[in-house]
């Protein structure tokens, strides 16, 4: 029986197919593999090498990768158990990679995007000259590995690397990733916002999970399987499958953030704990991911999801806030609601912490002004050297990534209505007058204040690879 990727995929009632598709699925794309540390290796390969490196691939693809169908079968029993599953490990190539080593033209993935590499997009990125060293160059694949422990970390970590280095592989560098939550143990960003919290549901039980405990009147989550999937080129038996997998890493400027938010909050007369709406308006969220579509004050409940912005003109969640500009949730005004969700992408992201911070990103002091925020809040705050692991899952890149990069957050006309200038205040890329911030809450009357927000995210560097099926690397 083919495999229906129009829909999305119960995993516990699966056919015979379906179930041989899981087992040849690296992990991580259907469902994220819920480890909170990570490190990526990133590698190059030497090409006399080609041979031995394709049999350390293979290595890795039968004894340490992590299949689709056994991460969901270690995440159903820590639910039950509470007994976390073994190191996660899901290995990646470029375009560069494939060629070097010797794949045939017609088993290599053919998005045009892919196929020319990210130095190439057209993204609004900083020019290449400036991305961290180790992007700069070539980098032909990379390995992440995930675990709840430490020295199971380690572990596997050196086992994959020195698999790589035997095969006369370089690692140009590693990435090491630490999930963040706060005191409700939501996952957060460097910000301190909850992030991640709307997702594509591939598979039916999330989906009716999603039902059940947070509801899906106004947002229904639920997408079919060719959110990500496409059929693995290098592996024409119908059941293998894989994905265009993207990768950015995104420094973030917590000391000048926070300080624009302050400065935001002042613009607008904000006084005592509404200074909190500031942020809110800039995100769409407020820290406790209380969406401020729904509210004008933090609700330290559940964050929820179940929302749109059918009746909200900008007068409570400004067109610009960054999940407004990335998930609009059929309100865009360019497309149909159904073409419009087909820009959207299961995204993977960690934050990471190259130096240490004084303050975790909960804990940060309220400001009552911008001046005691500049003499007491704002030294103790890291300018970067923190930031996001951005990562994500596509079918194609130009109709998902690259069009939410360049045509919704980049885009100072999107989404349509309310002032000029919308540009994303958190991942926008170029130039753009100050956007409008509305004075009170629901109300439009009573006018906005002009202010530029932008510029505290910068991509350090990144490529576009592709996670392979099981069955292709293993026959390499």
């Amino acid at each position: 029986m083919a495999i229906d990727l129009t829909k999305p995929l119960s995993w516990k009632s699966a056919s015979h197919d379906e179930q041989r598709m899981l087992a040849a699925l690296q992990g991580n794309i259907l469902k994220g593999h819920g480890r909170s540390a990570t490190v990526n290796i990133f590698f190059k390969i030497a090409a006399p090498k080609k041979r031995e490196m394709r049999a350390a691939l293979r290595e890795i693809a039968n004894y340490h990768a992590t299949s689709a169908y056994q991460q969901l079968l270690e995440a159903d029993n820590f639910h039950a158990t509470g007994k976390s599953g073994k190191p996660f490990v899901s290995v990646f190539l470029s375009a560069t990679g494939y060629s070097a080593l010797g794949v045939a033209s017609g088993a290599v993935p053919s998005d045009p995007g892919f196929r020319t590499g990210m130095k190439a997009a057209v993204l609004g990125d900083p020019p290449v000259a400036s991305w961290e060293a180790p992007f700069r160059g070539k980098i032909d694949g990379m390995v992440l590995v995930g675990s709840e422990n430490d020295t199971a970390l380690r572990l596997k970590r050196d086992a994959i690397a020195t698999l790589l280095t035997g095969a006369g592989a370089t690692i140009v560098k590693e990435q090491h990733g630490k999930a963040i939550f706060n005191k409700a143990n939501d996952g957060i960003e460097h910000f301190g916002y909850v992030d991640g919290r709307s997702q594509p549901l591939m598979l039916v039980e999330d989906s009716a999970k999603e039902a059940r405990d947070a509801g899906i009147a106004e947002w229904d989550p639920e997408a079919p399987l060719d959110v990500a999937l496409v059929p693995d080129p290098g592996s024409a038996d119908g059941i293998s499958f894989g994905s265009y997998f993207i990768f950015r890493k995104l420094d973030q400027n917590v000391r000048l953030f926070k300080r624009k938010e302050q400065e935001l909050a002042t613009a607008l007369g904000f006084t005592g704990e509404d200074r909190e709406l500031a942020g809110a308006m800039v995100v769409g969220r407020f820290e406790d991911g209380t969406p401020v579509t729904l509210s004008d004050e933090a609700k330290a409940v559940n964050p929820p999801n179940d929302f749109n912005y059918n009746n909200d003109q900008g007068a409570r969640c400004p067109f610009q806030a960054h999940i407004r500009k990335v998930n609009p949730r059929g309100t865009g005004g360019f497309e149909t609601p159904e073409n419009e969700r087909k820009h959207l992408m299961p995204r993977r992201g960690i934050p990471y912490e190259d130096v240490p911070r004084q303050v975790h990103p909960s804990d940060i002091p309220d400001s009552k002004s911008l001046a005691e925020f500049d003499t007491k809040v704002g030294p103790l705050l890291p300018t970067g050297e923190v930031g996001l692991l951005f990562m994500a899952y596509n079918r194609e890149l130009a109709t998902q990534f690259e069009f939410t990069q360049q045509t919704w957050a980049n885009n100072p006309t999107f989404p349509a209505g309310g002032q000029p200038s919308k540009l994303d205040p958190i991942i926008g890329q170029g130039p753009v007058a100050g956007q409008h911030w509305q004075k009170e809450w629901d109300n439009l009357a009573a006018g906005d204040a002009t202010l530029s927000f932008q510029g505290f995210v910068k991509m350090q560097g990144g490529e576009y690879f592709f996670a392979p099926s099981l069955t292709f690397l293993r026959s390499l």
